[in-house]
């Protein structure tokens, strides 16, 4: 065979036909995704009613048989990453030695970060400590609005956005990398598994596992955008009252998905990490809007001690020690994020690891773990804080607003206390889609190379086409669910996708 010079391998790749591109399917991995998929689309079509009430039963036999393995294998994967960080394996360099990096370190920081919080910190920011404030569970006897509530909600938060479920990212995606680069390993959420299945780890098994977690991460990554949706279409009404519909979802979600798009046709180097820069500098700007013209003192105060509560309560927290049986409260809520970051981490490792070449493993723990965990504690203290704080003080007003508009509404109903609001409000939103689209790109990148054969190190492009197909596809089924499901069918979506990705993320972290 002869061996292809750099020249020719790059003029071969750039031009795709269609033929080519289907010859370079991983079939078993691309179709039965698809056409499971393009399934469950049908079944909302043909009767939207059956498909809810199936969704929920499924939805209940994960909360009531599951919630424990989702909350005591996030704890050990977390433990697990705190003994690499100071074992030897530490210091190994991801690629080799002397190996160059793909990006800066704060590009990589800014790629990382704003790829996995995708829309969620945006969505859940203000919406949740205060769910939690007004109705806290009834097992801890806590009046509901109290101070006692108030702790309670942000700890609640901390367990939700930080340690551990960055945890479940890092195993996963530092496996990816040193499989990838390291082993030679191909470019397939399969390869988690080889160190730990061997030759047991053949070809169409590897492909079936990559046809899963495409599967699972295509509803985990609509479930998101509905989110988005939400938000976006609760922003739009605020601003300019324009009504919220199926079809200013649908616009949305094309626009999105267009942008998103152009971005990855733009190469991994150049637009994504471009969007996600904007992106950082638009998180940091409304943290210290918050920061500065909101409750200040009253932010610090509460997030200091609900870190303190939260850093107390961690184990009885992570191991539902306190929680009595039968209860299904940390099953609806605890489970339901986590089973969103096991959904996402099987795709959103080969990403993570993919850019994280040249730094060290310390660093990756650092990058993918430490520094999101400490973000994420800022990033509610002050969105949470303040939505408290002005809830408390108005009587409960953005708790009526959730009851009257959903949960999305009340952000745009902390913000109208808050000088200049509407700008306010269009920033957030701005921030909003720049968010969505910087994760769609990502993870369309990555779906796009988990489908092909040919993927390695030195090239690790993939057809335009292929992306083009999975976004529309997760465009559709956004939609579905905002227009259809609503918030509570978001967390739904997230339960039924992390379920195989708990089974992967383990296997990976095992290997």
């Amino acid at each position: 065979m002869p061996v292809l010079t750099p020249r020719r391998r790059r003029r071969i790749r750039v031009i795709d036909f269609p033929g080519e591109t289907i010859h370079r399917l991983k079939p078993i991995t691309f179709w039965p995704a698809l056409i499971g998929i393009m399934l469950v689309l049908t079944l909302t079509a043909a009767d939207e009613r059956q498909f809810v009430e199936f969704t929920t039963s499924i939805n209940s036999v994960i909360i009531d048989n599951f919630s424990a393995l989702f909350l005591y294998s996030a704890l050990a994967l977390l433990g697990l990453c705190v003994y690499v960080f100071v074992s030897p394996l530490g210091k190994v360099r991801i690629g080799g030695a002397g190996v160059a990096p793909i990006y800066s370190p704060f590009r990589w920081f800014a790629v990382s970060l704003t790829t996995v919080i995708a829309m969620g910190i945006l969505f859940w920011a203000v919406a949740e400590p205060v769910v939690h404030f007004r109705e806290p569970p009834a097992f801890i006897d806590i009046e509901p609005g109290s101070a006692a509530a108030m702790a309670f909600s942000m700890s609640t938060v901390f367990v939700h956005w930080t340690l551990a479920p960055y945890a479940i990212y890092t195993v996963a995606a530092l496996t990816f990398a040193l499989g990838f680069y390291n082993c030679g390993y191909g470019f397939s959420v399969g390869s988690l598994l080889r160190p730990l299945l061997g030759r047991y780890l053949i070809e169409p098994v590897a492909q079936l596992v990559d046809g899963l977690v495409l599967f699972a991460v295509v509803v985990g990554m609509s479930a998101v955008l509905s989110a988005g949706l939400l938000l976006i279409g609760d922003g739009l009404q605020y601003l300019f009252a324009i009504p919220k519909s199926p079809a200013l979802y649908a616009a949305t979600a094309a626009f999105i998905v267009s942008v998103a798009l152009l971005s990855a046709a733009s190469g991994l180097r150049q637009g994504i990490q471009v969007l996600a820069r904007i992106n950082t500098l638009l998180f940091v700007l409304l943290l210290l809007y918050l920061l500065i013209v909101g409750p200040g003192t009253f932010i610090l105060e509460l997030g200091g001690r609900s870190l303190l509560e939260y850093l107390r309560d961690f184990f009885p927290r992570q191991l539902l020690l306190d929680e009595p049986e039968g209860s299904r409260w940390s099953g609806w809520w605890t489970t339901a994020f986590y089973a969103s970051w096991f959904a996402w981490a099987p795709l959103s490792c080969l990403f993570l690891g993919k850019i994280a070449r040249g730094y060290t493993v310390r660093q990756f723990i650092l990058v993918n773990l430490l520094l999101p965990s400490l973000f994420g504690a800022l990033w509610f203290s002050a969105f949470g804080g303040s939505a408290l704080y002005f809830d408390s003080l108005s009587n409960g007003a953005l708790y009526g607003a959730y009851q009257r508009e959903g949960l999305a509404a009340m952000a745009y109903q902390l913000f109208s206390y808050l000088p200049g609001s509407v700008l306010l409000s269009l920033f957030f939103v701005f921030a909003c889609f720049i968010s969505f689209i910087t994760a769609t790109d990502s993870n369309t990148d990555a779906i796009g190379g988990l489908c092909m054969k040919s993927v390695t190190a030195e090239y690790m492009g993939s057809p335009f086409g292929i992306k083009l197909l999975w976004a529309s596809v997760i465009g559709v089924v956004g939609w579905c669910s905002a227009t259809f499901l609503g918030a509570d069918g978001i967390k739904m979506l997230a339960n039924l996708a992390g379920l195989p990705g708990v089974v992967i993320v383990l296997g990976s972290g095992a290997s």
